[in-house]
């Protein structure tokens, strides 16, 4: 009996995981893609901090965030990606309304907002990458 019962818990706990992974969007490459793009802008971006550059740079940020949000939104079964895509996507918006104000934005905010910007892809880009092939 108690060979029956913990055969019984060997063979339920992992289809405990095998759920999660059975019920979860699969990797998609155009998520990764996108999300990978956030990443390499927002890092090249902050060597333009100060220039007029910046904001041609802050602008295809904020539009490939949209894009991103946009293209995970209706996929079934991929919550974790629509929050990330998101908050991801507030922040970039965060930093477009203040590059198309009158106000110059000073250079430790374009370096931090950047900076953020990358770190948070990279988590991002952590989640969408583990999700199963």
């Amino acid at each position: 009996m108690k060979r029956l019962i913990l055969s019984l818990c060997v063979l339920l706990l992992p289809s405990c995981a095998l759920y999660n992974a059975y019920f979860m969007a699969p990797f998609d490459n155009n998520e990764y893609k996108l999300v990978n793009s956030i990443r390499t802008q927002a890092n090249l971006a902050t060597a333009k901090c100060g220039k007029p550059e910046a904001i041609e740079a802050v602008d295809g940020i904020y539009y490939t965030a949209l894009e991103f949000r946009n293209y995970s939104q209706y996929i079934p079964r991929n919550e974790e990606t629509i929050r990330l895509s998101s908050e991801l996507a507030e922040m970039t918006k965060g930093l477009y309304d203040r590059y198309h104000t009158k106000e110059p934005v000073s250079m430790v905010y374009c370096t931090t907002k950047f900076g953020s910007l990358e770190k948070n892809a990279i988590l991002v880009q952590n989640v969408v990458g583990k999700k199963p092939k």
